[in-house]
């Protein structure tokens, strides 16, 4: 018989380890099945170890030679060392001057990141450091997949104007040569699966950048709502198993924050809102750990000791399998069958298998993996979800929890969707969607009135058709 699951392989990892693991399968997700909830209400926290990532630059490096850089104080050495540079002679101006300073470039202990660069020196703080340091190397591997305008906007010094360039060039004088990480793109410990989603966010961060006040207090908004929503993509399309398309972006029903809403709206119901994501956030963990052991396959070569796999989705996996022809199909099925004998023994878990076909199987198996979880453990990894989505979730009373948008972020989401040249506001409307992002006709009357408020509403009637909405950010 064709060999095709590496199930010896699997099977050893799981009686070695005593519990569930990817094995040689890559990262999907930086969640951890622990009581810590180190994301909720913290995002900007990860920022600086985020852009870190992303320019390649050592924290080491961002250090003076007697302190270090995120330390405030009325006598701070950069503030002092800056004052020096120009001179000042009266000690009355010299003082007011680094005060100023301080003021202008630090918060208590941390620098005030007034240029792109300077979102490099925003420390991590060290008791999370594993935590965030997964978030911020799971976002740049899956968002920013090394986009060099990316990089450029968190790299370049270039200002305009005198005492910002006078800041940086001095932290230049005082750090040296900033020491650069070695990255290996091809070493990546998280692999990108929604690639539209992913190229949306580089998109809408590069036009945000051109307006470099706005986008230093956005940009942080703009990547934690694309780093939700490819989670909840994520979770929505698991759901489909083999129907499932990665290559596009499912619409998940928002609403706004100062509307009222009831039991009947689409945001409130179960299917394409909320409810659906958080009510299957438990399988989240089952999913991954499912596909991480199909992943194991011959099809998903070289399979190396010392190196990592590509996750295969149902869909894809479906897909190459029925590649190789009838034979290798009815052989994959077989070993997978015998497969979930084999676990199910392991896991000590009874779950009927009358599957006839492959995608039949796919589905039996995960019912088998659910059932071998521990429940507790699968419940907090899911609900790191609603953790790093709590700026764009509301609760509705007895209506639970549900997707919510609110006036900065419509107004952020409407910027980098019209850009330069006036839209039409059903074609908005659809670029909402491509974010993964729907409103239903209730929310669309508000939205409206809003941008008519806001004068952004070219009303020619009332037609859909004939109403433009002009660029915010020119």
């Amino acid at each position: 018989m064709v060999q095709t699951l590496n199930r010896e392989y699997i099977k050893v990892q799981l009686e070695r380890l005593k519990k569930h693991d990817t094995g040689k399968s890559l990262d999907i997700l930086p969640f951890l099945a622990n009581k810590n909830k180190p994301i909720k209400g913290k995002f900007n926290n990860i920022l600086g170890e985020y852009i870190r990532n992303i320019t390649g630059i050592k924290e080491n490096s961002l250090k003076g030679k007697k302190r270090d850089f995120y330390i405030s104080s009325e006598d701070n050495e950069t503030s002092e060392l800056i004052a020096d540079e120009v001179k000042i002679t009266n000690d009355d101006d010299r003082y007011d001057f680094v005060r100023f300073l301080n003021q202008y470039l630090f918060n208590q202990k941390e620098i005030k990141p007034i240029h792109p660069f300077l979102f490099n020196y925003i420390k991590v703080d060290k008791a999370k450091q594993n935590e965030y340091g997964k978030y911020a190397r799971f976002m740049n591997e899956v968002l920013v997949e090394d986009n060099e305008e990316i990089k450029a906007i968190f790299s370049n010094k270039e200002t305009e104007d005198i005492l910002t360039e006078l800041i940086l060039n001095k932290l230049d004088t005082l750090q040296g040569n900033l020491e650069k990480k070695s990255v290996d793109f091809k070493s990546n410990h998280y692999q990108p699966l929604l690639p539209s989603l992913s190229k949306q966010y580089q998109e809408d961060m590069i036009y945000l950048s051109q307006f470099k006040d706005y986008f230093l207090t956005s940009f942080p908004m703009l990547t934690n709502f694309y780093a939700f929503m490819y989670v909840c993509q994520l979770s929505f399309k698991f759901e489909q198993f083999t129907e499932a398309d990665f290559d596009s972006t499912q619409p998940l029903y928002f609403s706004l924050e100062w509307e009222t809403v009831s039991k009947r709206r689409k945001v409130v119901e179960g299917l394409e809102g909320y409810k659906y994501i958080r009510g299957n956030s438990s399988n989240l963990f089952p999913h991954i750990h499912t596909i991480s052991q199909l992943s194991h396959n011959t099809l998903n070569e070289p399979f190396d000791e010392n190196e990592k796999i590509p996750f295969i989705t149902y869909s894809e996996l479906l897909k190459q399998i029925q590649g190789q022809g009838k034979e290798y199909e009815k052989a994959f099925l077989s070993e997978l069958k015998q497969w979930i004998k084999e676990y199910s023994l392991w896991a000590n878990v009874d779950i009927p298998d009358h599957s006839n076909t492959i995608p039949e199987a796919f589905k039996v198996l995960f019912h088998c993996l659910k059932a071998g979880t521990n429940s507790d453990v699968a419940k907090k990894y899911g609900e790191n979800i609603e953790d790093l989505g709590s700026p764009f979730l509301k609760s509705r009373g007895n209506s639970g929890k549900v997707f919510n948008v609110k006036h900065d972020f419509l107004l952020l989401i409407t910027a980098v969707s019209v850009k330069n040249k006036r839209m039409p506001l059903n074609e908005l409307f659809v670029e909402f969607e491509k974010r993964g992002i729907a409103f239903d006709r209730y929310s669309k009357k508000e939205i409206i009135t809003l941008f008519d408020n806001h004068n952004i509403l070219d009303k020619k009637s009332d037609s859909g058709d004939a109403q433009y909405v002009k660029p915010i950010l020119f």
